[in-house]
Parts: C-alpha cells; structure tokens; sequence
C-alpha cells in the first residue's frame, strides 16, 4: 500500500487502520511531539513487517506508530526513524 504525497490526519489514519503499525513518510507533529498528519506509506498488524517495509522502502524522513487499541505488551510504538 503506497500513495504519493497525500497526507492524513491522525484521526483519520486511527480510524482506517485500527491496531496496526502504520509507516508515515513526512510526519507532521504539533508541540510536544503531537502527531498531526502523515503520508501513508504502509500498514500491518505485525510490527516486524512494518519495520522490513520502511528497511525496504527506507524514506528520508519517517515515523512508525501503533493506531490504538488492545496489545498484550502495551509498547508505544511512536518511534521516530531519521
């Protein structure tokens, strides 16, 4: 799942893609590291393949974030790859 240079809000990517690990290219924070929007470039329920995807894809500036929900481990996923 790829797109070019269309970026969603936040709420709207929580909403699309519930418990999933999203790569977002260009993410766009708020004060204090608020995540605002972002371009989608790819999502999975498995933490792992999110990380080979932005290993494969490697985009100059991008984030890795957990959308919400339940998880056995409650690991925030707001990880900040430069």
């Amino acid at each position: 799942m790829e797109t070019k240079e269309k970026y969603t809000s936040w709420e709207t990517i929580q909403k699309r893609f519930p418990d999933s690990f999203v790569l977002l290219e260009n993410p766009v924070f708020e004060r204090e590291q608020i995540l605002k929007s972002g371009i989608v470039l790819y999502k999975n329920k498995s933490r792992k393949k999110v990380f080979q995807k932005d290993y494969e894809l490697r985009p100059r500036y991008a984030t890795i974030v957990y959308t919400g929900g339940i998880r056995g481990d409650r690991v925030n996923e707001n990880v900040l790859i430069l």
